[in-house]
This record gives structure tokens, sequence and C-alpha cells, in this order.
């Protein structure tokens, strides 16, 4: 239930948002264009809240929050005022009218680029690249890919964080190629790891595409090296000190942190024969797990790890907003190549997302923070603007398809063709939508 109310609570904010900034770049071109609008409305239906500025537009919020619009005056949508027809829509010159439409989507690629440039700004965390798990007979286990090693490059071009990873893994997907993959084992030198992602093709059943091609990626688990130790807790009193390696607990061979916590965490109360390495040179050391707080069964000791599972971002003003366009631009790229690959065959429909799935990455990085829900409202923005692009009748990029024939043809389009057109556009959208539902709802089940 409470999962629910962060979908719907994270839903609301992303489309207000979204469809605010949208809005306001078709209604700020127009009226430095010269051009009137009538209503500025975020959502459909009988507006709930209005009010009206000094120029006559009605600024409202309706109930229906699944969009919005900005209606122009227009003689062909009703009558207008004499003083009102030099600034109707339909008798602006068609450039002017190109720029009006293109405005939206252009709002939204410049909402990414700010936000963005605002997390750089901020400084962001984001989590290591680490491979958890390699799965068999798939194109990784077949180039022995090393579990436990963090991902730095993939085809040469670095990367700093799991989405980041998944993104470009994405580009490949469908090539008929080799792809060269930089990792680091824990404990080991870089190394280069040759995928045939020929071999590479979406799963039947299975949903993951990433364990199609054989990995998973998780929590970054380092060597069991000490950065912190407690004053008064079980690990100071036995002598253990930041910079010590943990080899071994009772003979067994400590390779990771988290192979060290797992037998912490169950031997509470049980003393511990602890091997450290110190300089070049190990000691034994006796530990007894005290009783975990809040806990009856889980051991600790009072020791943080001496590595970070996550690379921090940071630019001044002018890097970051380089660092942001060059961050939306990739994402164009990337949907680009997605759509490519869904059109070729190469990828299928089911991978659509639609407004559940939406809801529900609103919902979880609305929960996970505000930089979280940041870049997931970056994203989306991205999406947005892209979607809005296509030539599709009702969409802002079908109105530019009609206005680009104008400029070629040197006449408007015929109302017959253009209302031809919505009826298309209505059945493509609906269908669309009720495509990428039913796939939503297919993995919630799943």
């Amino acid at each position: 239930m409470i999962t629910a109310l962060w979908s719907i609570f994270g839903l609301l904010i992303l489309l207000g948002v979204l469809v605010t900034f949208h809005e306001w770049g078709h209604y700020w071109v127009a009226k430095k264009l010269g051009v009137k609008a009538q209503r500025f409305s975020v959502g459909f239906g009988k507006p709930i809240w209005s009010r009206f500025n000094k120029h006559g537009t009605e600024f409202c919020v309706a109930p229906i929050p699944l969009g919005g619009y900005v209606k122009f005056v227009d003689e062909r949508e009703g009558a207008v005022d004499e003083e009102d027809l030099p600034y109707a829509f339909n008798r602006q010159p068609v450039w002017k009218r190109i720029l009006i439409v293109l405005a939206g989507p252009m709002a939204n690629f410049l909402l990414a680029i700010l936000i963005y440039a605002f997390v750089y700004m901020l400084g962001i965390a984001v989590s290591k690249p680490f491979v958890t798990e390699v799965y068999p007979n798939t194109p990784a286990a077949s180039a022995n890919f090393p579990v436990k090693s963090e991902v730095l490059e993939v085809g040469g071009e670095p990367v700093k964080s799991t989405q980041d990873t998944l993104f470009a893994f994405l580009e490949h997907i469908g090539d008929d190629t080799r792809l060269d993959v930089l990792v680091k084992p824990v404990g080991q030198e870089p190394q280069t790891v040759t995928l045939d992602i020929t071999q590479w093709q979406e799963p039947e059943e299975q949903k993951d595409l990433f364990k199609a091609l054989g990995v998973d990626f998780g929590a970054f688990d380092g060597p069991a090296e000490v950065g912190f130790v407690a004053e008064g807790m079980p690990a100071a009193e036995a002598g253990i000190q930041p910079g010590d390696r943990i080899v071994k607990i009772n003979d067994q061979d400590i390779p990771y942190w988290s192979t060290m916590g797992e037998i912490i965490e169950q031997s509470a109360n049980q003393p511990l024969n602890v091997t450290v390495m110190r300089d070049g040179r190990t000691m034994s050391l006796t530990v007894t797990p005290e009783l975990r707080e809040g806990s009856d069964s889980l051991g600790v000791i009072g020791i943080s790890a001496g590595y970070q599972g996550f690379n921090t971002i940071h630019y001044g003003f002018f890097e970051a907003i380089g660092k942001g366009s060059q961050e939306t631009w990739q994402m164009v790229e990337r949907i680009t190549s997605f759509l490519g690959k869904l059109v070729t065959g190469k990828l299928s429909v089911k991978n659509i997302g639609g407004p559940v799935g939406i809801a529900q990455g609103a919902g979880q990085t609305a929960q996970a923070g505000m930089v979280a829900f940041l870049l997931y409202l970056a994203m989306i923005s991205v999406n947005l603007g892209f979607v809005n692009l296509l030539p599709i009748p009702m969409l802002d990029g079908g109105h530019l398809m009609y206005y680009l024939a104008e400029l070629v043809r040197g006449k408007p389009v015929s109302e017959r063709i253009m209302e031809l057109g919505m009826r298309v556009g209505i059945i493509l959208l609906l269908t669309l939508m009720a495509v990428a539902l039913f796939f939503d709802i297919d993995r919630l089940n799943q």
C-alpha cells in the first residue's frame, strides 16, 4: 500500500513538472512571437483551479494529470474577436508556427540539461558498476567474465555508474560484433574481456536482458580492508586497526568484505580467530562479536570498509552545463538506437515502458531521495521531448510534419488530410498506450 502511494505521489509530481515545463515552452515562445494564448492548462478536463493574467490568458489546473495544453487564439477553433486577429495562431507565418511547436520538446531537453547540471554541481555519489554474478551458458560465461569485478569501460566508453553501464551495453544489443569490456576484478589489475554479442539475443522466457547477456549487477564488494574502527567495540578491544586487511577467520580464507561480514553476523558471542595483514606481516587476533543493537542474533565488531563502493561526480558551473548537455544528447542517442532496434525487430515491443512502469520508477526514486528522483525526472523529460518529436499526428512532431509540408508546397495541408491524420494519430497513440500498459501489467505479474 505504501509503495503504491509513493508511486502515485511520484508520478503526480513527475507529470506536473514535465507537463508544466513542456507547455511553458510553447507558451513562452508564442508570447515572444506575438501569438495570444487563451488557456494554459496542466491536466485535462474541467479546471479545478484557474486565474487570468492581464493579457486575458487563463492559467488552470485540471483533474486528469495525463498531459496538458496551451490553447491559442485560432480561427479554425472558433470565432476570434477582430482586435485579436493579428495575434491568431493560424495567421502566423509558417516559421513562427514551427518555432512554437518545437518549443515544447526543446523545453523538455532544456529541463534535462538543467537538472543534470544542478545535480553535477551539487556532487553526486553513484554506485560503481559491479558484477556480482555470471550466469552459465551465456556470452559472459563463454568469455570467462570475472565475477566480483568492477566495469570500467564498455566498447571503449568509460562508465562510472551501473546505469551508465546498462545503457552502454544496450547500445550494442543486436549488433553483429565482439564487444571489449574493461573490468577490474577485486584485488587484481584491470583486464579486457571480449564478449561475442552476436550470441546476445533477447530471452524468450525471462525478461532480464542482462541475465541473457550473462551478468548481474549489485553492491560493490571489495577486499576485507578495514577503514574505520569504532572505539569500545570488539574490534578495537582485540587490537584491529585501520588499514588492516583481514585474510582469514578460523582458518577460512576471506577474499571479500561480504565473506567476512557473513561470518561475523553468524557468530554473535562466539570467539573468532582472526588473521590480519598489517604492514606486510600477518598476526593473529581473537575477536568476539557482540549482538547488533536491535537484533537477537546478528553479530557485529565495529568496523567499516576501507574502500568506497561509489564514484563521486562533481563539476563547476560551466563544466556541469557541458556535462548536462552531453548526458542529454547521449540519452537521445540511446533512445534513437532503442527505437531503431524495436523497428528492425532486434528488440521486441515487450520492452516498452508505460504509465505503470513510469509510476513505479517515480515512486522508487522518490523514496531513494531527491538526487535519484531528479535524475529519473531528467531521463523521463528527455523521453517525453523525443516522443513528442515523432511524426505522429496529435503530437508536436505531427504538426511539424504538416508545417514542413506547407513550406515545401507553398500552401497549408488541407483540412481533410489533417482530420484524417488526427484520426490515425489517435489510433496509433491509443494502441501504443494499450501495448505499453499490457506489458507493464505483465511485468508486475512476473
